[in-house]
């Protein structure tokens, strides 16, 4: 990196799908992120359509074709990081290296070129932000090298708010801008007694809300920004009424659904909570190589919503499940992962001793 860091780290949420509000044909403006050759805008939108159905295989064959039409923009690479992190967090697995270091060095590489062209181009900057976001993301979600995270981090927020000062209608840039501002404010909340720490909580959240309706790419990453947000903010209608609007759109959506899931188990709604559960589990497909872990978890909290509501043959019958598959090799999934399953089985445990009281 060569251009000046100016902020701090933008906690990025790699949820990429969404073009529900896409600029109309004819018109004259054309957003900063917006690719300029009208057929690259639409594969665009069709490969961010099949990831928010979770349809990755298709979703990886248009992004592979944006890359062969126009492989000196970073548009195709950068949307294939976005698609290998988005399967990392559904299933749980580290991201694919070599093959992600590789795409993410391109992507890079092609938005310092245009830079280089154009220093203050809004395009090339939206680009080189999101870039270092998901790499800053992946750092910190790995856990393991936090000062490369935290510098990744850094140099998103820099290009992205570089991005809104040269084009302040890019709403795609506002999604990055916007969960860094809440989170920053969020983490540093011990400090705002100080003058010199302000609490940009509401800004942020102003922010991911003019970016969840104007975006013309990142609009759903900017809805589970919000989710996860009004969740710590314990503002949990919010996140339920954020959450199943967008899957009006794309109903089988796993992360979605779990976050409608937690915000309803947070607010005590164990009927709503074990719905999403419930269509968890049915949401799995072929595109799911190792289906346990997601059905372990998700069957695991349908046993507890299910005791809840006082349901003891559903409880008892998904626990007894848990503990029948829950134990198998978790060295393919990430620390975090492998910790969940060993919680949700400890925790049915538990539950049955319960239900045999």
């Amino acid at each position: 990196m060569t251009r000046k860091t100016k902020g701090k780290l933008s906690d990025q949420v790699p949820i990429h799908f969404s073009a529900s509000h896409p600029l109309r044909p004819g018109n004259a403006l054309r957003a900063a992120q917006q690719h300029p050759n009208p057929e690259i805008h639409a594969l665009l939108l069709k490969g961010i359509d099949f990831a928010g159905q979770q349809k990755y295989s298709q979703a990886r064959t248009v992004f592979d074709e944006v890359v062969r039409r126009i492989p000196d923009h970073p548009a195709g690479y950068l949307n294939k990081v976005i698609l290998l992190e988005v399967m990392s967090l559904d299933f749980e697995t580290p991201v694919p290296q070599p093959e992600f270091d590789k795409l993410i060095e391109k992507s890079e590489q092609l938005a310092e070129h245009m830079l280089e062209r154009n220093p203050k181009s809004p395009e090339a900057l939206y680009h080189l932000g999101m870039t270092h976001s998901y790499v800053a993301y992946y750092k910190f979600r790995d856990g393991e090298n936090w000062v490369s995270g935290l510098k990744h981090g850094l140099d998103a927020n820099s290009s992205l708010v570089d991005c809104l000062e040269a084009d302040p209608k890019a709403y795609d840039a506002m999604t990055g801008v916007g969960t860094y501002k809440y989170w920053k404010s969020r983490k540093m909340s011990f400090l705002t007694w100080s003058p010199l720490v302000d609490d940009d909580r509401e800004e942020g959240i102003a922010i991911l809300k003019k970016a969840e309706a104007h975006a013309v790419y990142t609009g759903a990453q900017a809805s589970n920004s919000l989710i996860w947000i009004y969740i710590e903010e314990e503002r949990y209608n919010d996140a339920i009424r954020v959450a199943q609007s967008v899957l009006k759109r794309f109903p089988m959506n796993r992360l979605f659904l779990w976050g409608l899931a937690s915000a309803a188990e947070k607010k005590f709604d164990w009927r709503l909570a074990r719905e999403a559960y419930q269509r968890i589990v049915q949401s799995l497909d072929g595109e799911v190589l190792e289906r346990r872990y997601i059905e372990v978890q998700a069957r695991a909290k349908l046993a507890r919503m299910s005791h809840h509501l006082g349901d003891l043959e559903t409880a008892r019958r998904e626990c007894d499940w848990v503990l029948a598959n829950g134990r198998f090799d978790l060295a393919p999934f990430t620390n975090d992962g492998a910790t969940r399953i060993r919680r949700r089985v400890a925790d049915m445990e538990t539950l049955r001793a319960e239900i045999k009281k």
